[in-house]
């Protein structure tokens, strides 16, 4: 009994009859005819008057241009059709090539992930400082803290960093960097915060490597900075002295200048306890004096008085401004105004300065000696012994 085995070999990307591609036949692993190939039509077959049936049959296909095709099946019947579709080279070389070029593009990401990410933590600020700290009461001390990159090997890459407390009595001359920098931290100990012992004092050291990325502002926390501080039993005196001077320009502006001239660290601040004693940073008006922070150096804070907020007509009305520094310091400026004239009491010395010149220029009457210091016509300031 004979066989017939036929078919057609097509182009898999297009259907295209492949013409002229060979074809080898194998029973049992032997050739059984002469390598054959397919018309113009795609179309092979082959004939043999033997009996194969039940026997291995293995075909090859190859063609220049596109991958060689093999395929075995077993003989179960006297004429077998059969239909291959080749794929040529170039189609997979370009696979290949999409798929190396995929994998060398995620080799190019990676390394770069991987450099940008050895970059930032070659890059972490790392503090060097002295972590034990020996202070008095009501002082103040003084440390240097230099803040370095963690991987000196790495070569181009420097920290990027920002110093932060919620403490006011935490000061750093600079709080943010780019680069190496030594920062000068200075420590205040006032007695209504602090006691004798021994305390940890923490702060942060923020890692802002990541702001390269302009409209993302991403932070983390690289480290806590904590210092062992010891305050000793030794308490100073801070003594401020508070002085008031008219401001030539407004009459109705002045400064006050607060000097510490006792021992140790001041820390200071100024309240007012009427809204028509209006407190400024500056003799400009510009900025509103914050009451709730707290100074620790000599300095001048300004007021006015804001004649347009007393509602009390035809009376005089009582104000004024405390200083507060540490636990238990206080000064208090005494401040009377009337539609006609304003007197200020500073402790045991009262001073007083007249308002513009639509007022009535009578001072009231102050329990004891004072001094008066005019407004003449022509602008100038006159004194007074009363």
């Amino acid at each position: 009994m004979g066989v017939k085995i036929s078919g057609t070999v097509l182009n898999s990307k297009n259907y295209a009859p492949i013409a002229l591609a060979k074809i080898r036949l194998k029973v049992q692993d032997k050739e059984i005819e002469t390598p054959f190939f397919t018309d113009e039509h795609g179309y092979y077959e082959f004939k043999s008057d033997q009996d194969y049936i039940g026997q291995p049959l293995k075909y090859t296909i190859e063609k220049d241009g596109f991958e060689e095709k093999t395929f075995s099946t077993v003989i179960d019947n006297a004429e077998i059709q059969k239909k291959f579709l080749l794929r040529e080279t170039e189609a997979l070389k370009d696979k290949f090539a999409t798929l190396k070029g995929f994998i060398y593009g995620i080799i190019i990401v990676s390394a770069i992930i991987a450099i940008l990410i050895a970059s930032l933590i070659g890059s972490t600020p790392v503090p060097i400082y002295d972590t034990d700290i020996n202070v008095g009461l009501n002082d103040m001390v003084s440390i240097n803290m230099t803040i370095d990159k963690k991987w000196d090997w790495m070569p181009f890459v420097n920290p990027n960093w920002e110093l932060q407390s919620e403490e006011q009595w935490i000061k750093f001359d600079k709080s943010e960097g780019q680069k190496k920098d030594t920062v000068n931290i200075s420590l205040f100990t006032p007695d209504f915060q602090f006691s004798p012992g021994r305390r940890d004092v923490n702060f942060s050291l923020i890692n802002t490597k990541l702001n390269f990325i302009d409209y993302i502002d991403l932070k983390f926390s690289a480290d806590v900075v904590t210092i062992n501080l010891t305050v000793t039993e030794e308490k100073k005196r801070p003594e401020l002295d508070l002085k008031v001077e008219s401001i030539l320009k407004d009459p109705q502006i002045f400064r006050i200048s607060i000097k510490n001239k006792g021992d140790g660290a001041s820390w200071w601040n100024l309240r007012s306890d009427k809204n028509w004693i209006e407190l400024w940073n500056d003799s400009e008006i510009s900025k509103t004096y914050d009451s709730n922070i707290r100074r620790f150096d000599d300095g001048e804070v300004y007021f006015k008085i804001n004649t347009d907020k007393i509602k009390e007509k035809n009376k005089t009305v009582e104000g004024r401004i405390t200083l507060g520094y540490n636990n238990d310091g206080k000064d208090v400026i005494y401040i009377f105004v009337s539609e006609k004239a304003s007197s200020f009491k500073i402790d045991s010395t009262i001073e007083s300065w007249y308002l513009p010149d639509y007022y009535n220029k009578t001072v009231i009457e102050p329990p004891r000696s004072f001094i008066v210091t005019e407004l003449n016509t022509n602008g100038s300031l006159q004194h007074i012994s009363i």
